[in-house]
């Protein structure tokens, strides 16, 4: 039973990282820029002066604590390639319905403040993670987590990638990231602050098949429809893409573009529940 539970857990924690340290601290750094004055006090009230960078990444670090299992299935969901509805009784990941609960527990009057601090930070974090094309999965993949690549020539894989990697390559900080894309006019902004949690959603699904790298020429195809050849169990090195700066150069401005509608999403958010 315990080889079972820890093989769940495995899997769970695997699905549910997002953005990495810094991608999250840029998401929570944008949307504290973009605070109204009585969100400010709000967050500030709450997080006991805490910056919403400071707390961006708490969700991922309590995932070794066990009294949090319940959460794990907070960070993804699923919405297939072809399936027009989001269907959500049909999903192994709950992210969509994970936001909306806490934005309701935000708002209630009667939330005790240690839920509102645990609402808080999951709603920092939750909203970088939906912004993140991979955490909106095809059903087949885990989230590209069972696609193997190389970038830079170091084995990884896809969600790996996304997650981490094209961000931290570039050795900028969070807040040096944050000042990069916080360029945007009033105009620009107010198209981004739209949409509701669905929405946001629908758009990572549609960027989703754009980030995954063409297959490889291989005489092992992948027996499943729709699955990539180098996202198959035991898939053969030569099947797996090499990936470098032209991935990087290439997917550039989809990483800055959902790490912006992000972190002004969130600031719109908590504007809303705190106005």
């Amino acid at each position: 039973m315990k080889t079972i539970l820890l093989l769940c857990s495995f899997f769970m924690l695997n699905q549910a990282s997002a953005w990495g340290p810094t991608g999250h601290r840029v998401v929570g750094e944008l949307a504290q820029r973009h605070l109204s004055v009585k969100a400010r006090a709000a967050v500030e009230q709450i997080l006991k002066g805490h910056s919403l960078a400071r707390v961006a990444n708490w969700p991922d670090e309590i995932k070794s604590d066990a009294t949090y299992a319940y959460t794990y299935n907070w960070h993804y969901t699923d919405w297939a390639d072809g399936q027009d509805q989001y269907d959500p009784t049909k999903v192994s990941g709950i992210l969509v319905a994970a936001i909306e609960d806490n934005i309701k527990v935000l708002k209630n009057s009667e939330t005790t403040p240690e839920a509102k601090v645990f609402a808080i930070k999951f709603l920092v974090h939750l909203i970088g993670d939906i912004h993140q094309p991979l955490h909106v999965g095809n059903a087949l993949d885990r989230g590209g987590n069972d696609c193997k690549v190389t970038y830079q020539n170091v084995a990884t894989n896809l969600h790996a990638l996304w997650d981490e990697a094209i961000i931290d390559f570039t050795h900028l900080s969070f807040t040096e990231w944050t000042s990069f894309l916080d360029v945007l006019t009033t105009e620009e902004i107010s198209k981004i602050q739209k949409g509701n949690v669905l929405d946001w959603a629908l758009e990572s699904k549609v960027l989703r098949p754009q980030i995954y790298p063409a297959e490889v020429a291989t005489d092992s195809p992948s027996p499943t429809p729709g699955l990539k050849n180098y996202c198959v169990k035991d898939a053969p090195a030569t099947s797996l893409p090499k990936l470098g700066y032209n991935y990087s150069y290439q997917f550039k401005p989809i990483l800055e573009q959902r790490l912006t509608e992000a972190g002004l999403r969130l600031a719109m958010t908590l504007n809303s529940i705190f106005e």
